[in-house]
């Protein structure tokens, strides 16, 4: 859109005809307390302003309550404006970063073109956010619950944890339960009175697990543990919460690394040789179908098949195996591969399932996408000079963050955009959010409190906001017109052409009429503005010849696709 004027500095219209001097003239009939005068003005609000709204923060709290408010402002303090008249108004309004919650169910995933219910990485929680908020603008945050592939936690049981099983189990086990906590573990003989089954066991291990975690449906752990049957031996189990207790799972978890697909490159070489080529450079799988480097579920089975009967040669009929492995979509992401032994050959799992768990994450939206606030570590508020890692005043938050960014980033450049999440004591610690822009050499927060503007019209009764756009023709225009119009209406383009208006006086050869000039407003307004909405409203001035060199004003609203007069 081109040299468009939204009413930013000021404009006189001439809807009535005000002479040479619009604004010596206006002034005039303003000194002589004229009702019903027409014109465009700036105005900013003043303190005496908020205070007479009874607003004692000096700011509106939202867009609403200065739509609601303002117009009592225009009216108090020009009385003598009458319909037509345009006010562009700034004002200042209180805008804290607020946090959309927003909870991805399963059709989410869908609509975002996964055929799983959760995301396997960044990059597909990117796509995601970038699908859910096209119109995203750096320093937007959403909190985000969405399930994701479980990492399996590796945990061993130590000497404080046999402890407390020996003192939580006491009295339902008080044999088991007291040699436990002397010896730091299990004893497997059977013909002994501190005798552990394989249900004791697992009972005890949840006991340690719901003391030591968060009992996340859905999240496995891998539990090492010491055990005593003459001798002392290392065992582990897989378990996952299923939202009441920590149950045993079937399987080996494994997770392919750099060495496996170093293995897969050479490997393959001769079957598959630029996916094999491209796993071996790239330590992935390229999942997109079309690609010479395409992996296919078939040929993954394959390549992960080798890599586990390498690494576990004696695996024996019905063994299971969770496989991890980095993949590549079009952004980074991971998969699971769940497969048996059968015979000599591994194949697909059927009965086992991916471990998914729900978590929630907050993203900002900054210089383009969508990632986790920048956050602050323990040594980082010592390095501000905090006794404590949190803030307890917020002025002195921002003031030592806006230091620290420029440390942490001394090769920002103008305009870098940086969301930083901290920790906020204020009787009770809270994750705080603050947004830094980089401007002349330093990073400057971006104030809670902001100037905008929103422009009002008076109908003759009332101001209400407007989204009327104030325009004047320039001489690139009237070139435009001219040569749009000059097979159509050679006489008035013409003058128009070689004296830079439009000829107002009636009978004359190069007279324009308001049905013509509406014809040429409407080709310059869809040049102008391709994009206008439905009801979109200008006020065009343009220069004319009526016996002496004046303006005049059209009012005009996009009304069906075509800008007719208001």
């Amino acid at each position: 859109m081109k040299k468009l004027n939204y009413l930013f500095t000021t404009i006189i219209m001439a809807v009535l005809a005000l002479g040479c001097d619009p604004v010596e003239d206006i002034n005039e009939r303003l000194e002589a307390n004229e009702p019903g005068i027409s014109t465009v003005l700036d105005y900013t609000l003043t303190d005496d302003d908020y205070e007479a709204l009874e607003l004692s923060f000096g700011n509106f709290s939202s867009m609403d309550d200065a739509r609601a408010l303002i117009p009592q402002v225009l009216t108090d303090n020009f009385p003598v404006l009458g319909e037509g008249s345009l006010a562009n108004v700034t004002f200042a309004i209180y805008d804290p970063i607020r946090v959309e919650n927003y909870a991805v169910v399963a059709a989410d995933y869908e609509a975002a073109g996964l055929s799983n219910t959760y995301f396997s990485g960044l990059g597909e929680i990117q796509d995601f956010l970038d699908l859910q908020y096209p119109q995203a603008e750096n320093g937007d945050y959403v909190s985000l619950t969405y399930q994701v592939l479980a990492d399996e936690i590796q945990y061993t049981l130590d000497t404080d944890d046999f402890d407390f099983i020996g003192e939580e189990l006491a009295d339902a086990y008080p044999d088991p339960a007291a040699n436990a906590a002397q010896y730091h573990s299990f004893d497997l003989r059977d013909d002994r009175d501190s005798y552990w089954t394989e249900e004791m066991i697992l009972e005890a291990i949840n006991v340690v697990l719901e003391d030591n975690f968060d009992n996340v449906t859905g999240q496995k752990y891998n539990v090492s543990y010491a055990t005593y049957d003459g001798t002392t031996a290392a065992e582990s189990v897989t378990l996952q919460f299923d939202g009441n207790a920590y149950v045993v799972v079937g399987g080996t978890s494994y997770v392919l690394t750099a060495a496996d697909f170093d293995a897969i490159g050479v490997e393959f070489a001769t079957t598959y040789p630029n996916p094999a080529s491209s796993a071996a450079q790239y330590d992935n799988f390229e999942r997109r179908d079309g690609r010479d480097a395409y992996w296919s579920d078939a040929m993954i089975l394959e390549a992960v098949s080798f890599i586990i009967d390498t690494q576990y040669p004696d695996a024996a009929e019905g063994d299971q195996f969770q496989v991890t492995y980095e993949v590549y979509t079009g952004s980074a992401g991971t998969e699971i591969l769940s497969i048996v032994k059968e015979g000599d050959a591994f194949v697909v799992d059927a009965t086992a399932s991916v471990s998914t768990i729900e978590t929630t994450t907050v993203y900002a939206f900054t210089n383009g996408n969508w990632n986790e606030p920048f956050a602050l570590d323990a040594e980082d508020y010592t390095e501000m000079g905090q006794s404590y890692p949190n803030f307890d005043d917020e002025d002195e938050a921002i003031y030592k963050l806006a230091i620290f960014l420029g440390r942490t980033f001394p090769y920002a450049e103008e305009g870098d955009f940086v969301a930083v999440a901290y920790a906020f004591y204020d009787g009770s610690t809270s994750t705080e959010y603050a947004n830094f822009v980089f401007e002349n050499g330093a990073f400057v927060n971006i104030p809670s409190v902001i100037e905008t503007s929103l422009q009002f019209g008076n109908d003759g009764t009332t101001w209400v906001p407007d989204n009327t756009i104030a325009y004047s023709l320039t001489a690139a225009d009237y070139a435009f017109i001219a040569a749009e119009l000059g097979d159509t209406y050679p006489a008035q383009t013409s003058s128009m052409a070689n004296y830079g208006n439009m000829d107002r006086r009636s009978g004359n050869a190069a007279y324009w009429t308001d049905d013509m000039i509406l014809e040429a407003f409407n080709l310059l307004l869809d040049d102008l503005n391709p994009s206008a909405e439905e009801g979109q409203k200008y006020a065009v001035t343009f220069d004319i010849y009526n016996g002496s060199n004046t303006t005049e004003t059209f009012l005009l609203i996009k009304t069906d696709g075509v800008w007719v007069m208001q």
